[in-house]
């Protein structure tokens, strides 16, 4: 059973919450109409763990949504943090038996470029199309609308997402549990990218870290469409673990002392100056510095940092990035934390925010980005735009560029 009145609901499931948003389209907008959140339990380090005290969390944060206001739904898009993802883009190609490119032909490119073989204990999540070329005199034309033009074969490019079978299972298990249905489980770091990323961003190049209490997803987009995911065990609550060693403290005080004290970066126009704490198994007054507050959580920062430049490094993917970086989960409000991103990266940093030509509410709400993987998943949806035919204007104008490519070439 669908929600009803053409609502959408999410359940994005966290390390350290989950978190609930109803909205409705209006005027081309999706507008928030309700949000609930809870703590969350049986979550390690993005994974599900324990289904059953999973769709506990979610139904305190379901209730909470109701009291918000009032309206019963029924089926949600969730995402998935699957430390066993896998990613691949693959191109297939079509020959076109007509002049004209048709429905009939992309989805037999598609199809053609989605055949990859999996492992038995994985899934594909989904396949997504970036983008298809159409040939013209023994060379290709990248296009995004291929149906109507003339072309002897047709290509797709497909970025296609594998997940394990036992994370997926869990998620499942968690939302019945809960009493409610799936409509769509999708990839954490890209319905995140659907509040805070632009198309013309998408064209030039841009990379979406999002640091969550358990781990930090990446997406990175280039061309127009998305390009590659990767997933890291290492984020918000290995700052606080860092605290927590280097002063002997518990993890409740390191996590204190980090919301309360902590910076990412030290700002030499203050003062240094102590501040109280308490120590593990001593119940002597004890005080540090805030500057070596702030210089362990700097290091930890420093490693995740270099873990992602590494990683892009490796993909080859470091110079591909011209809008930069988009940063987004709690510990991104780490007071100076986009500072020190923007000089470790030495490109483009900002930290992400909401686009009000997609999603519209409460200010608090929109603007907190403990809901933005939430309000994501309500964004998420089936773009097909490639289905539609391209006009004769469109593809005169394709190929005139195409032409003139050639005559420069």
């Amino acid at each position: 059973m669908g929600n009803g009145n053409d609502l959408v609901a999410s359940v994005d499931i966290g390390t350290s919450k989950v978190a609930i948003i109803i909205a409705e389209p209006e005027d081309g907008i999706m507008r928030v109409l309700g949000q609930g959140i809870s703590d969350s339990e049986g979550v390690k380090r993005g994974s599900i763990a324990n289904p059953k005290l999973v769709s506990n969390s979610i139904k305190r944060a379901l209730k909470n949504a109701h009291e918000n206001c009032n309206v019963d739904i029924y089926n949600v898009n969730v995402n998935i943090s699957d430390p066993h993802l896998t990613v691949v883009n693959r191109e297939g190609h079509v020959s076109i038996s007509g002049k004209k490119v048709t429905r009939n032909d992309v989805v037999s490119a598609i199809k053609t470029a989605s055949a990859t073989p999996t492992p038995t204990n994985k899934q594909v999540l989904e396949s997504i199309p970036n983008h298809f070329t159409i040939d013209q005199n023994l060379d290709y034309v990248k296009v995004n609308k291929p149906i109507g033009l003339e072309a002897k074969v047709l290509g797709a490019q497909m970025h296609i997402i594998s997940v394990s079978n036992q994370g997926v299972s869990n998620v499942q298990k968690s939302i019945e549990q809960s009493d409610l249905g799936i409509d769509r489980i999708v990839l954490d770091s890209i319905s995140n990218s659907e509040v805070f990323v632009s198309q013309d961003e998408k064209d030039n190049g841009i990379c979406v870290v999002d640091i969550g209490a358990g781990v930090t997803n990446i997406s990175v987009f280039t061309n127009g469409g998305i390009t590659y995911n990767d997933i890291f065990q290492i984020a918000g609550n290995d700052i606080t673990e860092s605290i927590a060693y280097a002063f002997d403290t518990s993890f409740d005080e390191a996590e204190r002392l980090k919301i309360g004290h902590g910076r990412a970066k030290v700002k030499h126009s203050n003062k240094d100056r102590l501040i109280k704490f308490e120590q593990i198994n001593n119940s002597e007054e004890r005080y540090l510095s805030n500057y070596s507050l702030i210089e362990v959580i700097e290091d930890s920062c420093c490693q995740l940092f270099s873990t992602i430049k590494k990683n892009l490094k490796k993909q080859k993917l470091d110079r591909s990035i011209k809008s930069g970086f988009i940063l987004t989960g709690g510990s991104s409000l780490l007071p100076g934390f986009d500072d020190l991103f923007r000089n470790s990266f030495k490109i483009r940093t900002k930290i992400g925010a909401v686009d009000r030509n997609k999603i519209r509410g409460k200010e608090l709400i929109i603007t907190n980005p403990r809901y933005s993987s939430a309000m994501g998943l309500v964004l998420y949806s089936n773009d097909e735009s490639y289905f539609d035919e391209t006009h004769t204007e469109e593809e005169s104008n394709i190929l005139s560029k195409f032409k003139e490519k050639l005559l420069n070439f």
